[in-house]
């Protein structure tokens, strides 16, 4: 049969290319096609897109990330009071509706699409509208994180299209798609077996984004990661097989894990060493537990090559580090940076996240987390907290009130909470946080990065 992929736009105030693949729906379509079928792909977050450059020219930015293309629109009626603008971020209109035209010449059986941020829905609603004015009877299902998050939610928003929601994680949705056409599909190790359809790309990829593990052993109780997923890691010989197809096939200099766990591997030195035979350059962008970063792990991570380095650390206040999971201490932190330096990677290549807005979190403990990062002379990421359902901070908030229940997901986004989250930090607060970030990294590094 004949599969297309279909990476939807984004529908958002803010969104950029910090890296941006399909992960997970590319596993799908190889999935699909060690199976037999014929898959095809339309990423609409294809900067380098081969129709797209000729409209507007990509800037690649530092390590291959860069600015989407992006249009302002209407924002939807529930977001009408909220003073932010509202942009599709991704393939303009009239060229993914060519792209489409040219699919339904080739014969399409079935049509898989994936949203990852809950908030992020709305784009792939607006993706399956003009999906199903070209395809009015042809299966469509949707997966990706916000189906599993939310799978009530979007059955009742997407059932207006006919699509089958496929959620669950590893070959359960793949499973509930194709027994639409009573396929069976067999139980085997897809994570250590197969990797991301990158070959699916036609266009320049300035990188890749792959993963040596999924999951999370750890229980945070803001993140949603180890209620979704088994803690798996991909065996050393297998990355390196990924790894050989991906360089060879795609020419690409920056190698990017998504990983939730990338320390906990259980040969990360055999990776490490792996790792260092390879030209490329690695980035770890997801934050890594800083307790496990000893002299020996940070020398074999300096010999790899790794740029990119963030660390885990969400706050300096010991109280809260113990509530939301325990992870990391402001020791640890300390450790972690010495490390990494003394091995010789660069204190502008190493920065921490830091979480604004946790539940009983003052603005004064969010000053005080990026003070400490200052203080280390690395770069301080402060991420607004967002309530993820089926986590204890969730359910927590619910139940004392301090939500409120069957909120719209778009409304969780984390740049607009503080306009209506009355028990949270106001706007102001927001924004007092923001210019003193701005400000703090002006310093930082005699004001050479900002």
């Amino acid at each position: 049969m004949n599969f297309l992929l279909v990476n939807p736009w984004i529908y958002d105030s803010a969104a950029y290319d910090f890296w941006l693949k399909p992960i997970g729906l590319l596993y799908v379509g190889s999935v699909l096609k060690k199976l037999g079928h014929n898959v095809e792909l339309i990423d609409m977050l294809d900067r380098h897109d081969e129709e797209l450059i000729k409209i507007k020219e990509p800037k690649d930015k530092k390590y291959g990330t860069g600015k989407f293309y992006n249009v302002e629109i209407e924002k939807p009626e529930i977001l009408k009071n909220i003073p932010r603008k509202f942009k599709r971020y991704g393939l303009p209109e009239d060229l993914f509706i060519k792209k489409l035209l040219k699919q339904k010449e080739r014969g399409i059986d079935g049509i898989f699409v994936s949203v990852t941020l809950t908030y992020w829905y709305y784009g792939g609603l607006k993706t399956i509208e003009k999906i199903r004015g070209i395809f009015p009877n042809t299966p469509i299902f949707l997966g990706g994180m916000y189906s599993n998050i939310y799978p009530i939610h979007a059955k009742k928003i997407f059932s207006k299209y006919n699509v089958k929601v496929c959620n669950g994680t590893g070959l359960s949705p793949i499973r509930k798609a194709l027994s639409t056409y009573k396929e069976n599909v067999p139980e085997f190790n897809w994570f250590e077996e197969l990797m991301p359809a990158y070959e699916l790309y036609t266009s320049k990829l300035p990188y890749v984004v792959i993963t040596s593990s999924i999951g999370c052993p750890y229980n945070c109780s803001y993140c949603v990661t180890p209620r979704m997923w088994k803690y798996q890691y991909k065996s050393v010989d297998s990355i390196e097989k990924m790894i050989n197809k991906i360089i060879n096939e795609k020419n690409v200099k920056d190698i990017v894990f998504f990983d939730d766990a990338f320390l906990l591997h259980k040969d990360l030195k055999k990776l490490l060493k792996m790792l260092a035979k390879y030209n490329v350059r690695y980035h770890l962008p997801n934050g890594i537990h800083a307790h496990r970063v000893n002299k020996e792990i940070a020398e074999l991570m300096a010999a790899a090559d790794f740029r990119t380095i963030k660390l885990g650390y969400e706050t300096s206040d010991p109280d809260l580090q113990k509530k939301s999971g325990g992870k990391v201490t402001n020791q640890d932190l300390i450790n972690a940076v010495k490390y990494l330096t003394d091995a010789g990677i660069s204190n502008e290549e190493i920065g921490a996240y830091i979480i604004s807005n946790l539940p009983g979190q003052s603005v004064k403990s969010v000053k005080d987390a990026v003070d400490f990062c200052i203080n280390l002379r690395i770069i301080p990421t402060v991420n607004e907290f967002t309530p993820i359902p089926q986590t204890p901070d969730y359910d927590s908030l619910i139940e004392n009130g301090i939500i409120p229940d069957e909120v719209d997901p778009l409304l969780f986004n984390n740049t607009l909470i503080p306009y209506w989250w009355e028990k949270g930090m106001n706007i102001n607060e927001v924004f007092d946080l923001k210019l003193y970030l701005k400000n703090k990294k002006k310093v930082l590094f005699n004001g050479q990065r900002t």
